[in-house]
């Protein structure tokens, strides 16, 4: 092959062009055409320029992710019943049902470290589970302040412990552990956008959350009211968002059928959550079931 021939090569690499093209193109022999093209694409040199990208970096990955997972909680979940109904017209809302939404979500919280201790269960995510240690760490015993919360209405942490929660409910915190041993990437980026969307800042009002928000619109019991703020306040100041990216920055790359599973998960995740809302307003709107649900 000469120089000419060879230049005249390189510069109809441009991606539009298989084998037989090049050979045709250039009147050259296929097997000279493979000598020069296939070492550069085994070294790195020469790929394919229409085709996708094997990998993703992984904060690439979870923007993709959180995108999806936003667009989900606007069209499924807070455009649901239970909060159009807490946006909309708080006041004609039971007050059992601003008490369940805390109590239910309670029963997610008080399982917050069974879930991260899945995840750090799982060996080969060293990273994850050193950055959820520290994040545990200065979260331990934040359910506390939730429990003082429902002390204003008569009920001890005894009783809390004592209490069952809702199917729907049920039905979340199941899920959530499936994924924190299954899929952890996914299970952190989940809890990340829910708690980002839904609790207060850490600095700035705390009416920034829309439920504490409802509760002041109402005039909601302030020893109901002043232990969720704080704890909505604690919550946003563990930048739960942060942790998120924090993780997923940390990894190689994901590579596309990763991706192609969580957009499948997370539909199933927000028609669950959304069922988890849902849950609490079908429930608890009715004046004559009791606040707890005790067992035994």
């Amino acid at each position: 092959m000469s120089r000419d021939d060879f230049l005249d090569l390189l510069r109809r690499l441009d991606g539009s062009r298989t084998i037989e093209d090049l050979e045709r193109e250039t009147g050259l022999d296929g097997e000279a055409v493979r000598e020069v093209v296939e070492p550069g694409v085994v070294q790195g040199l020469i790929d394919e320029g229409a085709a996708v990208p094997a990998f993703s970096p992984g904060t690439a990955a979870l923007a993709r992710l959180e995108g999806l997972l936003n667009h989900l909680l606007e069209d499924l979940v807070l455009t649901g019943p239970f909060w159009r109904r807490i946006l909309e017209r708080p006041q004609r809302l039971h007050p059992n049902v601003f008490f369940g939404f805390g109590l239910e979500n309670w029963f997610l919280l008080s399982r917050e470290s069974e879930l991260g201790s899945a995840v750090r269960a799982l060996a080969e995510n060293a990273d994850l589970r050193g950055a959820l240690d520290d994040f545990d760490r200065r979260g331990r015993r934040h359910d506390d302040v939730a429990v003082h919360a429902f002390r204003s209405l008569g009920a001890t942490r005894g009783d809390l412990l004592r209490a069952r929660p809702l199917p729907t409910t049920a039905a979340l915190i199941k899920m959530l552990s499936w994924w924190a041993r299954t899929d952890p990437l996914f299970f952190v980026a989940t809890i990340g956008v829910i708690e980002e969307r839904l609790e207060a800042e850490d600095e700035g009002p705390a009416a920034r959350c829309p439920f504490l928000a409802a509760c002041d619109r109402v005039g909601l019991t302030p020893g109901f009211v002043e232990p969720m703020r704080a704890h909505a306040r604690a919550g946003a100041a563990r930048r739960h968002g942060a942790l998120s990216r924090a993780l997923f920055a940390r990894m190689p790359g994901i590579d596309e059928g990763t991706e192609q599973s969580w957009q499948a998960k997370a539909h199933l995740f927000m028609e669950t959550y959304a069922g988890f809302c849902d849950g609490v307003l079908d429930h608890y709107s009715d004046p004559h079931r009791p606040l707890l649900r005790l067992c035994g």
